[in-house]
């Protein structure tokens, strides 16, 4: 896939996040697809291709969405580029490692973001309130995690890296 149609792709994902996901039975459960996305492309385009991506991204998403410019897009770059360099050294890609490894890396995003806001003056919630709510995004990413793998697995692969993902399978 085409790197420009990696980023369409990311802000197809954006305007689902932003719209599909914030009625009411969503707006719970509230997952953070970008960083799916994002951590897809980390583990088949690699960290330099995630770190720009993820900061595109992130900025698209400050300008239309966030209160203050670079929040998302120093998180989406710094997770991108640094799960990029943990799945290079996972080289068979078996569904349990991606799995945990993106629980961790969606953990560190919403952390991160959480803790940026806080270090900035604008988030005002306890730390513990807000590991909550990142535990719960971690599990729904999890879940969403899951059910995209197929798919991202055969849109993002390159060759080399669409033969690592079917022995895998």
């Amino acid at each position: 896939m085409h790197p420009l149609l990696i980023l369409l792709t990311m802000m197809v994902g954006l305007v689902i996040q932003s719209t599909v996901l914030q009625v009411q039975p969503f707006s719970f459960i509230a997952p953070n697809l970008i960083v799916v996305l994002l951590l897809y492309v980390s583990m088949m385009r690699g960290s330099i291709t995630a770190l720009y991506t993820g900061l595109l991204i992130g900025l698209i998403q400050d300008i239309l969405f966030g209160s203050y410019l670079g929040l998302y897009a120093y998180t989406y770059a710094t997770v991108g580029y640094f799960a990029g360099m943990t799945f290079r050294s996972y080289l068979s890609r078996q569904l349990v490692m991606v799995i945990l490894i993106m629980l961790g890396y969606s953990f560190l995003a919403e952390l991160s973001a959480y803790g940026l806001s806080r270090l900035f003056g604008y988030a005002h919630v306890d730390l513990m309130a807000a590991v909550t709510h990142t535990l719960r995004i971690m599990i729904w990413n999890g879940i969403f995690a899951l059910l995209l793998y197929v798919p991202s697995v055969k849109l993002l692969a390159t060759e080399r890296s669409r033969n690592l993902a079917e022995e895998s399978l």
